[in-house]
Parts: C-alpha cells; sequence; structure tokens
C-alpha cells in the first residue's frame, strides 16, 4: 500500500482551495464533479515536497453523505486514503482481520474503492482504492505559499486507548512504532508510527488523568483525527504572514519539550487543527 491523501469537508471548496493556495501553496491537480452514486465534487491539490495530496470534498445536493458529515461535525478533516495494488484481494485480507468494508466495493471513472468504518478502525474513515489502468496524475507541485510552507509531518490520531490503536494500525496496515512519549503535567501521551511506503507519520495521543486539551477534544468530538503537523522555513515569517492574514495562533509560541511550534485554530481553517514547527538551526 501507499499513503495517498488527506480529504477534509467544506461547504465551499472552492474558497477553501484559495486559502489554502494563498497559505500553504498547495496546488491544483484535478477537478471532480459528482456522478452517479457520488453526491459529491471537489479538487486534489499537492502539497509541496511530497508526492501525498490534499482532497477538497463538498456535497452535491443535502442527500450527499458529505453533507451529512457537515450537518453533524461540521468542516474539517473527512477520511484518509491509501493505495493498494488490487482492491479485490485488499478486501478480502480485511475480512481475513474481521474487519468487513462498509458498503463493499464501489467505483467511480477513476477508481474502485472500499471503505473502512471509523467505528471499526478507532475514529478514522480509511478509503481504500485502486486506479483504472491508465489513470493519468497530473505532477504539479506545490508551493511554499505565504508562511513558508516545507513538507507535512505527520497526522495525530485521539485516542482513549494508544496500546490497542497502535496495535490495530500495525496489523491492518504494517505501521511501526517508532517513538512513545508521555507528558504528565500536560495531561497526555503518545507515539509516533511509520507509515509504509511513505515519509509521513502517523501519531496517536491518549489522555492522562481527567483534564487537558485531549480530553476535551474527545468529549466533544470523540475518538478521530486531531490535528495535522508541518513544518515550515520560518515559524517567525509564518506568524508575520498569519497577522497580515488577520490570524493569530491561539496559546503563542510553544516548544519547550519539543521544536518550536504553534498551533492555529480550526476557526482560521475550517475546521482543521494545524500544527506548524520549524527545525532548530544548526
Amino acid at each position: 500500500m501507499s499513503f495517498n491523501h488527506i480529504s477534509m469537508a467544506a461547504q465551499d471548496w472552492r474558497l477553501q482551495r484559495e486559502r489554502f493556495e494563498r497559505l500553504f501553496g498547495f496546488r491544483s491537480l484535478r477537478l471532480f464533479t459528482a456522478q452517479p452514486g457520488t453526491p459529491i465534487e471537489g479538487c486534489v491539490s499537492r502539497i509541496r515536497n511530497t508526492p501525498t495530496e490534499w482532497e477538497f470534498l463538498q456535497p452535491d445536493g443535502p442527500a450527499s453523505f458529505v453533507q451529512k458529515f457537515l450537518d453533524e461535525r461540521g468542516p474539517g478533516l473527512h477520511h484518509l486514503a491509501v493505495e493498494v495494488p488490487d482492491i479485490e484481494e485488499a478486501v478480502a485480507e480485511l475480512e481475513r482481520l474481521g474487519i468487513t468494508p462498509f458498503g463493499g466495493i464501489s467505483e467511480d471513472t477513476m477508481w474502485w474503492m472500499a471503505y473502512i468504518h471509523p467505528r471499526d478502525s478507532g475514529g478514522v474513515l480509511w478509503q481504500l482504492y485502486q486506479p483504472r489502468p491508465g489513470t493519468s496524475m497530473n505532477g504539479t507541485q506545490g508551493e511554499a505559499g505565504e508562511i513558508g510552507f516545507r513538507r507535512l509531518d505527520h497526522i495525530a490520531l485521539g485516542s482513549p486507548d494508544l496500546e490497542a490503536q497502535a496495535a490495530w494500525q500495525k496489523r491492518v496496515f504494517g505501521m511501526e512504532v517508532e517513538e512513545p512519549w508521555e507528558v504528565p503535567d500536560q495531561g497526555y501521551k503518545g507515539c509516533l508510527m511509520r507509515i509504509p511506503n511513505s515519509e509521513i507519520k502517523f501519531e496517536i495521543l491518549e489522555p492522562l488523568g481527567d483534564e487537558g486539551f485531549l480530553q476535551d477534544f474527545l468529549a466533544k468530538r470523540g475518538k478521530g483525527l486531531h490535528h495535522v503537523s508541518c513544518e515550515v522555513e520560518s515559524l517567525d515569517l509564518a506568524l508575520e504572514a498569519f497577522a497580515a492574514d488577520g490570524i493569530e495562533p491561539p496559546g503563542g509560541v510553544g516548544g519547550e519539550r519539543w521544536k518550536r511550534n504553534i498551533f492555529l485554530s480550526p476557526r482560521d481553517t475550517n475546521g482543521v487543527l494545524f500544527q506548524l514547527f520549524e527545525e532548530p538551526s544548526a
């Protein structure tokens, strides 16, 4: 398998794409329109310095599954997608693992697809797909954007049971734990996992105790995707760019235990919590 894209739901994908192109330097690859059985429209954009893509989904009518998602949860991260060499073999392997993809195998003009329900995966909607023969992808590369975006580092999941979730990721996708840690005074522990055939990491966070940001997240949203972490060329320059755009990161600059970093409020990114960090200078 190979990790392909992060998908988000928005009421207006064009406005969302413009915002992310301007700030993060994403560059459009292709557009798609609603098809029979696929009541969505949107586009796919390239993230800088990675083959990974970012997908914007917009509902095509009130009966769309994306509209249901927006009504229940609001705009934000919707699903993660991995490419598999043979969708039928992938589904058969999932069933051998005791996981039945909901809806079976579906298709559109480009892919055959199957989905793992969040209740089976610990809170994440996973899309597995096999591209149709002859499907070509645009090679457009992303740019740095206003904030000096450099690369996508990891995707984080909030879970009440880190060990069980890590075991699931290893069993189903072959991820391996790379780095565990605990931060008792901030009420959480976590680990990074290597995604096969990808430079992007998968982070799992579990609360410790009864209070903290992660406890609040799980109480309000339930287990699921928490944030996306990206490296920027300079955190100070990124802060200047955000200030010029009227965006003030809540909490200011952190980094006592890690690298200098900030978080962007989902209010400023239409539902996605972004962590931005810079590598320490040599």
